[in-house]
């Protein structure tokens, strides 16, 4: 803890931000912190995890950012330059070097436990915002390999064969080989359906309910940080698959989200069977995160959801 606060002093003086109280939010990949300063201004602090040394790829999620806030269509976390100019602020630790990034704090609670109508077709709006920036603007950003780490595409359907094969143990025989034919299956769909620039582009590709904040009815969209390229379906699969948890809600929700979405513009599926290739692509990113990551603590809280993902997908894939 001691080695921990002296890091973030470190962090806080590059921004002239000494003295600055600070509070931990969120530890299960980054370490996410509330910082207070004297004047009583609020930020957010990143301590990227240690696995995170590729400095570009964070200058580029902050570099969109800065874009999608000059647009001024959608309320998202402005990032902060030290006092270098830098968006990243690089500290030495004993363990290594440690990136870093601050954002203005955005005021709101989490939607989850919000979400009515009204705020499911703010949802919905936001969404297909962000998506219309992409389209929009994103086309630079494709060059010389942008986000290139992150892809939620054919790439990352045939990047699950390398983790499945090795927790084969872990996975059991009969579900690893289950798995294999599920990644055939979404490579074929994924082909099938093909990457244009209408229909992928730059997504937020973590869109579950607690990145969306409320306040005094305006929805803000937050944590940037998984930002990479795939199909715009991708997102709307990620929030279809947290609506189907609670399934009395899900119709008039859904229904909310759409509405919303298409305030802005058309949605990009006609038939919601379009979306199955990339609900399957949610579930298999969802296992792959809950079998390979670092922190004990994401296997105690989602292990226990492991069985009832394996169902859904092969439901889908029977249907």
């Amino acid at each position: 803890m001691q080695n921990e606060e002296h890091i973030l002093l470190k962090i806080l003086e590059k921004y002239g931000l000494s003295g600055a109280k600070t509070q931990l939010l969120g530890s299960l990949w980054n370490r996410v912190y509330r910082v207070e300063a004297k004047n009583g201004r609020l930020y957010s602090l990143r301590l990227c995890a240690p696995v995170i040394q590729e400095k570009r790829s964070v200058e580029e999620e902050l570099a969109w950012l800065e874009l999608i806030v000059n647009q001024q269509q959608i309320s998202v976390p402005r990032p902060v330059r030290n006092q270098h100019q830098e968006l990243i602020t690089v500290v030495s630790t004993a363990e290594g070097t440690r990136l870093s990034c601050l954002f203005e704090w955005i005021e709101g609670e989490p939607t989850k436990n919000r979400l009515t109508p009204e705020i499911m077709h703010q949802i919905g709006r936001s969404v297909a915002t962000l998506h219309e920036i992409a389209r929009q603007h994103g086309g630079p950003f494709h060059e010389n390999g942008f986000r290139s780490r992150y892809q939620y595409g054919r790439c990352l359907a045939v990047s699950h064969r390398e983790w499945i094969a090795e927790h084969q143990v872990k996975i059991g025989t009969e579900n690893a080989t289950f798995l294999e034919r599920a990644v055939t299956w979404l490579v074929e769909q994924l082909e099938r359906i093909g990457e244009t620039s209408d229909n992928f582009g730059l997504i937020h590709a973590d869109l579950h309910f607690g990145n969306f904040l409320v306040r005094d009815g305006a929805v803000s969209v937050i944590d940037f940080d998984q930002l990479g390229n795939g199909h715009y379906l991708y997102d709307l699969a990620t929030l279809n698959v947290e609506l189907l948890n609670e399934p009395e809600e899900y119709v008039e929700r859904w229904h909310s989200l759409k509405a919303g979405y298409q305030q802005v513009t058309a949605l990009p599926f006609k038939d919601e069977r379009e979306l199955n290739p990339f609900i399957v692509a949610v579930k298999l990113a969802f296992l792959d995160w809950v079998y390979n990551s670092p922190n004990p603590r994401v296997n105690e809280q989602m292990g226990p959801l492991i069985p009832a993902t394996f169902a859904s997908i092969r439901e889908i894939m029977d249907g």
